[in-house]
């Protein structure tokens, strides 16, 4: 039996929670999405994906197909709607997985992330669409290189791993893995309480150390 437990929380910066997530767990698909853009438009981004996630997924025979489907037909969803005034600029990242016997596919585009923890270790199953741009001094920004709506076709990075019957999984924004060291995650998600006291523990961390992005986070296992 698939296990799932989530977090999303607004963060102060924010007007509205522009994160998303989504669990189809009798299809094995799990997402998180970070909307980009500021606000509505941010939301919009974030919500056509899961949305248009869900709609083609629920249903549908072939999981793996039926996602990256999906995932293009909401990028030229957003980046039409993104033509509008009040919507312009806007983007969204994905980070999602398929499971399947003794196997996942990770898909994912920006700099939302899978990871997985196994015998007390974390690894990172992607790799961030995104470059420091230096702002003088010390001070450098991160920007997203690639994400779902800044063309009218996305590329979607794949890679398939093994899985183990006790590997736990885990997506989440950048709200958490832009603050929080990996070392210090595996140390809050493989202490001794349960799933949902590591998440909340996790998010906790990073508020305190001063993260105002909206923060989500999807454990599977």
């Amino acid at each position: 039996m698939v296990h799932v437990v989530s977090i999303s929380q607004k963060g102060s910066k924010s007007t509205v929670n522009e994160d998303a997530c989504l669990a189809l767990p009798a299809k094995g698909i799990f997402v998180v999405a970070d909307g980009v853009g500021g606000g509505p438009a941010g939301d919009f981004a974030s919500r056509t994906l899961v949305n248009e996630i869900e709609g083609r997924c629920a249903s549908g025979e072939n999981p793996e197909q039926d996602l990256l489907a999906a995932i293009q037909s909401a990028n030229q969803k957003i980046f039409h709607a993104g033509q509008q005034p009040r919507l312009n600029g806007m983007a969204t990242t994905v980070a999602a997985l398929v499971l399947g016997a003794g196997s996942i596919l990770v898909c994912h585009v920006g700099d939302s992330r899978v990871y997985r923890l196994a015998a007390g270790r974390l690894t990172a199953l992607t790799r961030d669409h995104s470059k420091l741009l230096d702002r003088g001094g010390e001070s450098k920004k991160s920007v997203v290189t690639n994400a779902l709506g800044l063309r009218d076709t996305v590329k979607i990075e794949l890679n398939r791993f093994d899985l183990e019957p006790e590997d736990r999984l885990y997506l989440m924004t950048d709200g958490i893995s832009d603050v929080v060291e990996e070392q210090r995650m595996a140390e809050l998600l493989g202490h001794q309480g349960s799933t949902s006291e590591g998440l909340m523990a996790l998010v906790a961390e990073s508020e305190a150390l001063g993260g105002k992005d909206d923060k989500t986070i999807l454990c599977v296992f």
